[in-house]
């Protein structure tokens, strides 16, 4: 089992990243627009509807984050500490790993394909320049691990 203290600063960190959230939500005066034409009607109670609310709105994207940090953290504490088999431990390692490379190639793709669309290019050809920039990323991975090997 890990010792008191690693476990306890886990849950004060935890702590610390909640308490952030909530002072940055409740300090922050929100605004709403007037709704777009063709824009999602609020009577509408479809899982799609509600779906397109939850990921337009900044608490949907609030609560995904600190679900993911739980996700991972919890992962990667299990795994440090020891306290799954071994077999189900290299799984989680593996997995932990694709759960981390996933979310950082999203971030690359999001910020390429951000900042690309500001420039005034168009939507699919944003999206095939956030691919290229992944794809060349994979290229260069690939390439060190065969200097490397």
């Amino acid at each position: 089992m890990a010792p008191l203290t690693y476990i306890a600063s886990a849950v004060l960190t935890g702590l610390v990243v909640v308490g952030l959230v909530a002072a940055l939500a409740r300090s922050r005066e929100w605004r709403s627009a007037a709704p777009t034409p063709g824009a999602v009607r609020t009577g509408d109670t479809s899982a799609v509807t509600t779906l397109t609310e939850t990921v337009r709105s900044p608490l949907g994207w609030t609560v995904a984050f600190l679900g993911l940090v739980l996700v991972i953290g919890g992962g990667v504490l299990a795994f440090l500490t020891g306290a799954i088999p071994a077999g189900v431990g290299q799984a989680l390692g593996v997995m932990l790993v694709l759960v981390a490379a996933t979310v950082m190639c999203g971030y690359l793709f999001w910020g390429v394909y951000h900042s690309v669309r500001y420039r005034g290019i168009e939507s699919a050809q944003a999206t095939g320049v956030g691919l290229w920039v992944l794809g060349m990323v994979l290229l260069v991975v690939v390439v060190a691990q065969l200097v490397m090997a």
